[in-house]
């Protein structure tokens, strides 16, 4: 028995659940691959950060795995179609007699995986997998009717009921393996189309020791804190575990595990801190249920297809360039957009005030926006940054009201008072307070072009009314 384990968005030895079972039942050795398919990521809009985020990780996890006499190959398929053959191939070339792999739940991923399975099979080779890429599997938690849930609420209720009757439990790492004639690939420096240099390493540094580092200070030093702090952008108040879990560097039972530790074994009625935190990770848990319930969603087309098609969104080319470049006027939201061409990474409370300044204030289609995302974020992942897309822009499930708009000047107000963050990503307001940081209109013409800051683009206020009415014409 000498069991192929095929690592996606799993890059870490602890608590894998596909590797520890490959190596608990295999007799003669285990051999790990990773596939590189660099149209595929291309046409899936991932992220030169994110490639190069995963391949410093996989570097480090080749050590891991080295230390444990597991090696780990590399094949190459240019998309999806060619990986069965790859695969295959590989696995006739080790003599490997099984397959093992934890499930992915966006459309194309599954039909890989299907196609994978049945070249497997019909070599003759037995195929395992596994639910591991959330806490419970996406969809073990039901409604009293049976179905999946679209309204958050009642499924974080239902998934902590779910929750507090599994096992839940955190599987050590493999034990070092007999070593076998199998040599390791290098890990590329890069894949094809994908420029190096992009990932901010020194923000987050690759490998599960850095991850469990993170992991730690967060819980140790910010958790009791987190409700309180986590929607001020200039203030180090989340966990910034996001590109880690995202890659699976770190498993969301370890997370869940570090915050239950800290909250008594509590999910909630604990701190108000930890209580959040865990509820952010089941807001994660929601997000891939309704991506594997309603697979239209991974298919760039909204959970309320009926009103989605028929609202009038406007084409506006400048002002799409304009918001993606930091360009618009608006402070907060050009603060935000900065940030994330800087580091690969955008605050969650910006993530809102920029998708609904692009959806409801330019009345530009969500999808511009989803898009740009995914091709620079370093923490890119389908279920959540749909999710959080589709909320803010009123198509999706749980959806805000339409008619409920963030105001992004108040938005910058109420959160960065003192322009903490302001400062710091927009230095043409240098020196600038009060209410004229959050909207330069009030400096003058003269000071604000002296400055070299762009005019407002929009008012958001008639572009608010705009909004509710294009809207409610598309709801009818």
């Amino acid at each position: 028995m000498r069991p192929l384990v095929w690592l996606r968005r799993d890059l870490r030895v602890s608590d894998n659940t596909a590797l520890r079972r490959a190596t608990e039942a295999a007799t003669d050795g285990t051999v790990a691959v990773f596939a590189l398919a660099p149209e595929q990521w291309h046409e899936h809009d991932e992220a030169p950060a994110k490639v190069e985020f995963w391949l410093e990780n996989l570097r480090q996890l080749a050590d891991e795995l080295a230390a444990r006499n597991i090696p780990l190959r590399i094949v190459r398929a240019e998309d999806y179609d060619g990986l069965p053959k790859s695969l295959a191939e590989l696995a006739r070339e080790v003599g490997a007699t099984a397959l093992y792999f934890n499930r992915e739940h966006e459309v194309h991923e599954r039909r890989r995986d299907r196609a994978v399975r049945e070249v497997f099979e019909r070599d003759g080779l037995e195929v395992e997998a596994f639910d591991d890429h959330t806490i419970l599997p996406p969809l073990a938690v039901r409604t009293k009717q049976g179905g999946p849930y679209s309204v958050f609420s009642p499924y974080k209720r239902a998934w902590i009921d779910a929750a507090k009757q599994a096992a839940i439990d955190v599987l050590p790492p493999p034990q070092p393996q007999p070593a076998i004639d199998v040599v390791s690939d290098p890990v590329p420096a890069t894949a094809d189309g994908f420029a190096r240099g992009t990932a901010r390493l020194d923000l987050w540094p690759a490998g599960e020791k850095a991850a469990q580092g993170k992991l730690g200070a967060f819980v140790q030093h910010r958790l009791r804190a987190y409700d309180d702090q986590r929607d001020l952008p200039g203030t180090n108040g989340t966990s910034t575990l996001s590109p880690y879990l995202a890659a699976g560097v770190l498993s969301p039972r370890q997370a869940l595990h570090a915050a239950l530790q800290a909250n008594r074994n509590r999910f909630s009625g604990g701190s108000q801190g930890a209580d959040a935190w865990i509820g952010e990770l089941i807001w994660r848990e929601f997000y891939v249920q309704v991506l594997r319930a309603f697979p239209r969603v991974s298919m760039h087309r909204a959970f309320r297809p009926e009103l989605d098609e028929n609202v009038a969104w406007r084409d506006d080319g400048e002002a799409l360039e304009a918001w993606k470049d930091g360009r618009t006027g608006v402070p907060i939201v050009d603060g935000a957009m900065r940030q994330l061409a800087r580091t690969g990474w955008m605050h969650n409370r910006l993530r809102m005030v920029v998708a609904m300044f692009l959806s409801k204030n330019l009345l530009i289609d969500w999808r511009e926006g989803e898009r740009h995302f995914m091709r620079h974020l370093i923490d890119g992942d389908l279920a959540s940054n749909n999710g959080g897309w589709q909320w803010s822009a009123s198509v999706g499930t749980d959806a805000a009201p339409y008619f409920r708009i963030f105001n992004p000047i108040s938005q910058s107000e109420r959160f960065d008072p003192d322009g903490r963050f302001l400062h710091r990503f927009v230095p043409e307001l240098e020196g600038v307070t009060g209410k004229a940081l959050h909207d330069p209109r009030r400096l003058g013409e003269v000071d604000r072009q002296g400055r070299g800051y762009p005019t407002m683009i929009v008012d958001p206020k008639p572009t608010r009314e705009r909004a509710i009415a294009a809207f409610r014409e598309a709801s009818g």
